[in-house]
């Protein structure tokens, strides 16, 4: 018997919708997808999902009929897009659910897999996932949990932060998440030192701390590996850097941030740092920034100065 081919992937999936019109533009306006084809004489229309050419959603008309169906769609996404897709949903008056089709605030985490998702329906409503595989070890046990849950449950070991001996470029992914410049990257990259979080035998986050006078060291990058996000280690390696500033006599420590970036800014402050000094035009072509750069809309140019008296 001759073997049948094997499938590699999911090319095509097709919804049934009442209004086309209201379809399209939700699709198009609300999801992002892009639209490739629309024939509105036989009532359906097609958009890519990713690249051209990669997926392809259709959306056929009932028209009037008095007949529906209730059909799952997933969307394959970052993880960061998955943790912010309950405020992202929420700006465009989508409601935002959970597994259990109940209203939340964070993604569910469906832990044999593991992958994180948030799920809302469409006009005619069709339930819609944005999914996101997570890169860890499966966790069956624990079911089928909310983010916040799933953050805090041990797995691997627990997180320790220690200081960096080593060479730095298996850390520079997590550098370039938390600069966009590689002009200001290469300029800084082998400054100071740097303390790294580790859970199990995996770096999952850093922070480098370069010395500005002799009362004060910089928090001059940080970034946490997005699969282990909102698990506090971001604020697990600032308080280790504040502690070792402390210990090595500084009297300060100063971290920079953009404006820009409003989670940057309650992050920080959160951490007991406050407000010390505005810094205009921080972010440009100068610098190695876009002129048109922007983070959500919001024009990245300057930046906002903190510090934490030790």
């Amino acid at each position: 018997m001759t073997s049948m081919p094997r499938a590699t992937d999911l090319f095509e999936t097709h919804l049934t919708v009442s209004d086309l019109e209201r379809s399209v533009a939700f699709y198009r306006d609300v999801v992002g997808l892009p639209l490739a084809l629309e024939l509105p004489e036989r009532g359906a229309a097609f958009f890519w999902i990713g690249r051209e050419g990669n997926a392809m959603l259709g959306l056929w008309s009932l028209g009037s009929a008095p007949i529906g169906l209730s059909l799952h769609l997933a969307l394959a996404v970052s993880l960061g897009d998955v943790l912010g897709a309950c405020e992202a949903l929420a700006s465009h008056q989508v409601t935002p659910l959970s597994f259990f089709a109940a209203e939340t605030t964070e993604p569910s985490v469906i832990g044999w897999m593991p992958a994180a998702a948030v799920y809302f329906r469409d006009p005619d409503g069709h339930l819609i996932e944005y999914l996101a595989m997570l890169d860890e070890q499966p966790r069956p046990e624990l079911g089928i949990v909310p983010w916040s849950i799933w953050a805090e449950s041990p797995a691997g070991g627990e997180i320790r932060i220690e200081l960096h001996t080593g060479s730095r470029e298996p850390l520079r992914s997590l550098f370039e998440e938390a600069e966009e410049s590689q002009q200001e990257l290469d300029s800084y990259f082998d400054a100071g030192e740097v303390l790294v979080a580790i859970k199990g035998d995996r770096v999952v986050g850093h922070l480098q701390l370069i010395e500005r006078s002799a009362e004060t060291t910089e928090i001059n990058n940080l970034a946490v590996d997005p699969a282990f996000r909102r698990r506090r280690i971001g604020r697990m390696l600032v308080g280790a850097a504040v502690e070792r500033a402390r210990s090595h006599g500084y009297s300060a420590v100063l971290v920079a941030t953009p404006a820009a970036v409003p989670e940057n800014l309650r992050f920080y402050q959160l951490a007991g740092f406050r407000m010390r000094s505005i810094q205009r035009d921080a972010f440009s072509p100068a610098t190695g920034y876009a002129a048109d750069a922007a983070v959500d809309g919001i024009p990245l140019r300057d930046g906002v100065w903190f510090d934490v008296e030790l």
